[in-house]
């Protein structure tokens, strides 16, 4: 949600602080702006034409002065106001002197606004962002230096938030604070920069730095009362630029989709050695501890969360531990019982989601141990928590996750192995053939993803439905919750999920010939059950698409199409199922002329509540 970009050092251009806000486009945005300090002092240009900002900024950066020596870009996901353009940031304060960019919501602003209209400024815009320029102004008035000006209005704001300031008597220095809200630093060739993501910055910049809270950084010529680049803690990067560029597909979720394969088994084999024992990437605390663990707590968001709903079974299949899987947003305000027999796992693709960290920070502060599952390294999940496996993705661009998803499952099920296998319910050897029969699924993944053009052919028939339920049982429940999510965020269509048992207890009194139910059907104990839940749905009218592994001829005579996925252990079932429904969702959206990278609404990284 929402995209700073900024930049300080001989012949910044406002260009490539453009090509960032671009590679930023996937945290969702839906107006933009530049403003630079050059000779002829502040000027800032904005846009609000939603999913098309960037299109029309692109082509007003000649309106700006050439040979400017900072640059600072947005790219806003509107809350406080609407998406106009008197609302797009950079906004400034009365004198135009202070120009500033903010992530994040200030609680507080209906306070601090009442208080800066009284004192007679005139606000432009509807925004919380704005009034922290007015606060500022005044700070600087008063005779305080821009440095602590900012730390001095900051300290007053409630919320998580990242700022990023310039000063027209400063030309040659950004300043930026966060809480929470991410943001980093980095250089390359004698230049500075802040960015909300490293991808914005890959072809700029060789350095990155670790942000540090509620603490003023200087980028560019070191200011009065601020820290600089010096007294950062290096972060490690190890991606680069063409890894976030489009090559070979017409949008980033078919090119991630593609490679769900590859990136789910990078992360396995990562976290095996070569004897196919287990590897944590950072373990802060010692194994006993983890040994003596009575409860374990999942917790994410969307599609984080549905993969945390997987890894219960699984940890409660290997370690024989309690596990429960709760909605970050949710679990953040309940009264949890944790103590440092408690272990809260935190899921998130970019280690940023707001609610994700927090969840994990009150845990933590209760005496849980705390253990994050997420692809960035160095983002602040990662930094906060006592031990971390990282998933080895890449950089995934497109709002709906795909490639991320079966990577967290994987961490996840490594995790459930080392757990049991350190609490003695699964023997050294069992272990080690869990591991290497999890490492093989890839080969299935694979084979599924192969089969993308079947699959399509097959739901060819029902891309102009408006109604879909997706059913299953045990294992399958989650992904049929990750296959209406995703069905959801590209099409907009109403797609609901249930478990299977549940349907006589409610949701079948939806069901008509208007409506499409995609069953998947397991080959486990439950296989029986869910075959008699098809057979309920077909009585009452509804069409039935069923996920069914290899061979099942009788699952597929209960349906109008069977999409067929490679049989795998049943315990790595999910990994395989949810590659059909992944597919449906772009066939379906592309179908109706939709954006697949960039739903309406949504944002890649969510960093309000």
């Amino acid at each position: 949600m929402c995209g700073i970009v900024g930049g300080v050092g001989p012949s910044i251009l406002a260009a490539e602080v453009f090509e960032g806000l671009k590679r930023l486009e996937y945290r969702g945005y839906d107006s933009a702006g530049l403003a630079l300090i050059g000779t002829g002092g502040v000027e800032v240009i904005r846009t609000a034409c939603g999913r098309h900002s960037l299109d029309d900024l692109k082509g007003r950066i000649d309106e700006l002065t050439p040979g400017a020596s900072l640059v600072i870009g947005h790219t806003r996901w509107a809350t406080h106001g609407a998406p106009t353009l008197e609302n797009a940031h950079p906004h400034t304060d009365c004198t135009g002197r202070v120009v500033l960019v903010h992530n994040g919501i200030v609680d507080n602003f209906r306070e601090l606004r009442a208080e800066v209209v009284s004192h007679g400024h005139e606000l432009k815009s509807a925004t919380d962002s704005e009034v922290i320029a007015h606060l500022i102004e005044e700070e600087l008035a008063a005779g305080m230096e821009p440095a602590a000006a900012l730390g001095s209005v900051f300290s007053r704001l409630s919320g998580h938030m990242a700022l990023v300031a310039a000063f027209a008597q400063f030309p040659g220095s950004i300043f930026g604070i966060r809480r929470t809200s991410p943001l980093l630093v980095a250089e390359g060739d004698g230049r500075s920069f802040f960015a909300s993501d490293a991808p914005a910055i890959l072809d700029v910049a060789t350095s990155f730095y670790e942000m540090p809270e509620e603490r003023v950084i200087a980028i560019g010529k070191l200011a009065n009362g601020a820290a600089g680049v010096s007294t950062l803690t290096p972060l490690a990067i190890d991606w680069a630029s063409q890894d976030v560029e489009l090559v070979g597909h017409q949008s980033f979720y078919e090119m991630e989709l593609s490679q769900e394969a590859g990136a789910f088994l990078d992360t396995v084999s990562s976290l095996i050695d070569e004897g196919g024992g287990a590897v944590v990437d950072e373990l802060k605390v010692d194994p006993y501890e983890l040994k003596r663990l009575r409860k374990v707590t999942v917790v994410g968001c969307g599609t984080s969360y549905h993969a945390g709903l997987v890894g219960r079974f699984l940890i409660e299949h290997f370690a024989k531990v309690p596990v429960e899987v709760d909605v970050a947003s949710e679990y953040r305000y309940r009264d949890p019982i944790l103590d440092d027999d408690a272990l809260v796992v935190g899921v998130s693709q970019s280690g940023e989601s707001l609610d994700t960290i927090t969840a994990v920070k009150g845990a933590a502060a209760a005496g849980a141990r705390t253990l994050a599952v997420t692809n960035v390294i160095g983002s602040q999940l990662s930094r906060l928590s006592d031990t971390v496996l990282y998933t080895r993705a890449g950089p995934e661009v497109s709002v709906a996750s795909t490639k991320t998803h079966l990577s967290q499952i994987g961490a996840l099920a490594l995790f459930a192995i080392y757990l049991g296998e350190l609490k003695g319910h699964i023997y050294p050897e069992e272990a080690r053939e869990a591991r290497n029969s999890l490492r093989k699924v890839a080969a299935a993944i694979e084979v599924a993803l192969e089969r993308k053009r079947g699959y399509e052919e097959k739901l060819a028939p029902f891309v102009g439905t408006d109604r879909f339920f997706f059913i299953g049982r045990n294992l399958q429940y989650p992904v049929a919750l990750e296959g209406a999510l995703k069905l959801k965020e590209l099409s907009y269509l109403a797609a609901e999920a249930y478990p299977a048992g549940e349907l006589k207890h409610g949701p079948i009194a939806m069901l008509d010939s208007e409506a499409v139910v995609v069953a998947l059907v397991p080959r486990d104990r439950l296989r029986e059950k869910v075959l008699a839940n098809i057979e309920e749905v077909r009585a009452r009218g509804a069409r039935v698409i069923v996920v069914a592994f290899d061979g099942d001829d009788e699952a597929a005579t209960l349906a109008e199409a069977a999409l067929f996925v490679p049989e795998v252990r049943p315990i790595w079932s999910p990994l395989v199922t949810v590659v059909p429904l992944q597919v449906m969702a772009g066939a379906v959206a592309r179908s109706r002329g939709l954006n697949l990278d960039r739903p309406r609404n949504l944002a890649k990284t969510v960093t309000v509540e």
